[in-house]
């Protein structure tokens, strides 16, 4: 990890618990486990239920609206993806499944979610949206989880999410969404292809959707097959009340000086954009020659963009704190 996590000895304690042995009362999956496939466990789940999965590959498409639940990913290490030992992995796509959601992998259409230790897969590729995450609730958790896709690998469409010591993979627009204040923190977003954009936010209005990425690191993922360099952007407006906020990030050479484009030469959608940035490192982190569009954060505006402005002041009776 590029941000290591300190944790409380009982918050240590309580992961290393989950990572290797099912909770009391879990659900298990697997082929030691009750059920073989992850989507049987979460059929038979009612709310505030728990699943563990055993380590393996899970050929299947995910979808549910049960809230409370909890999936634990058995692995060696609770506090990173990099140790995962559980893949979820399907092949839709948008152009055969009707939809940007209906093409997900893993599909939560449920409140008060946590997921733990999961890597999610879209394997379609190049040719239509193809989701490996669709998040549409409040209150969803996702810790030291894996997500890789191409186009439109994460949409969080509504509500509110949070993203701990996770990795995000992609290419064109891979995290998009409407409505939904997603906080991403201490992870890394991996663009893999030249000339792609990470966020691509369309809200109706100023009032909803926003992306913050705090404390993550910027860099090119490892299946990238030629040098991004300069070729990468941090976002650009699906709408004109786009709103996508990086501070506190490494922002490594794959990003572009201008940081974030228009959305098209016909269809710019800048007028109203909140764009911003502060505290960044990196290569790719110099400010002069940004978008006009965008900003530069002061010390004293930042706090604009606390967590507990973006996912609510009672943020912690939800956010798992060993993941902050």
């Amino acid at each position: 990890m590029h941000f290591p996590i300190l944790l409380s000895c009982f918050a240590l304690f309580r992961l290393v618990l989950a990572a290797s042995t099912p909770p009391s009362g879990a659900l298990t999956v697997g082929s030691s486990g009750t059920y073989k496939t992850v989507s049987a466990a979460l059929a038979a789940a009612k709310s505030g239920a728990t699943i563990f999965i055993y380590s393996g590959t899970y050929s299947e498409s995910v979808y549910f609206t049960t809230s409370g639940i909890t999936i634990y990913g058995e692995t060696t290490d609770a506090s990173s993806y990099t140790s995962n030992t559980v893949t979820i992995t399907a092949k839709g796509s948008a152009a055969t499944d009707g939809s940007d959601d209906a093409s997900g992998t893993f599909r939560v259409h449920a409140n008060s979610f946590k997921m733990y230790n999961v890597n999610v897969v879209n394997s379609y590729g190049v040719g239509s949206q193809a989701l490996a995450l669709s998040a549409y609730g409040t209150e969803q958790g996702f810790y030291g989880c894996s997500f890789v896709g191409w186009q439109d690998t994460v949409l969080t469409d509504s509500g509110t999410q949070f993203f701990g010591s996770s990795y995000i993979e992609g290419s064109v627009d891979f995290i998009f969404g409407q409505t939904a204040n997603s906080y991403f923190y201490a992870s890394v977003i991996a663009p893999k292809t030249t000339g792609g954009t990470i966020t691509a936010s369309g809200p109706a209005s100023s009032s909803v959707g926003i992306y913050v990425f705090d404390s993550c690191y910027i860099e090119a993922a490892a299946s990238a097959t030629t040098s991004l360099t300069g070729k990468v952007f941090l976002g650009r407006p699906w709408t004109e009340y786009a709103r996508a906020v990086f501070k506190y990030c490494s922002l490594s050479s794959i990003i572009n000086s201008a940081g974030w484009e228009e959305w098209s030469t016909a269809t710019p959608n800048t007028a109203d954009v909140v764009f911003a940035e502060y505290d960044n490192n990196g290569s790719g982190a110099t400010t002069s020659g940004r978008a006009s569009f965008s900003k530069q954060l002061t010390s004293t505006t930042v706090g604009t963009y606390s967590i507990a402005n973006i996912l609510g002041s009672g943020y912690a009776s939800w956010v798992d704190a060993a993941y902050l």
